[in-house]
């Protein structure tokens, strides 16, 4: 009789984010969280999701991930949703 052998290899990957905003403010209140969190730009959200712009607006678009929009017509994306999304592989 022949014996095969496997081998089984595991890896783990980690990743840091770390955000420098040129503007310091205070957290700012996420409807769909119900709580203060961390709002960021789309092209902040972009890099911190390893995703292109439109992407990020895909998912807004989608509703995908929550996000404000200001008086301006500016958008801003909730970092919470972000991360919940980035858990499913930030697939498109």
């Amino acid at each position: 009789m022949r014996r095969t052998r496997q081998t089984r290899v595991t890896v783990e990957t980690h990743r840091l984010v770390t955000l420098r905003q040129r503007q310091s403010g205070s957290p700012a209140w996420c409807q769909e969280c119900a709580t203060q969190v961390q709002m960021l730009e789309p092209e902040q959200a972009a890099a911190v999701a390893g995703v292109s712009c439109r992407t990020i607006y895909r998912w807004v678009e989608a509703e995908r991930v929550h996000f404000v929009e200001d008086a301006g017509g500016r958008i801003l994306i909730c970092l919470n949703s972000l991360f919940d999304k980035s858990k499913g592989k930030l697939k498109t």
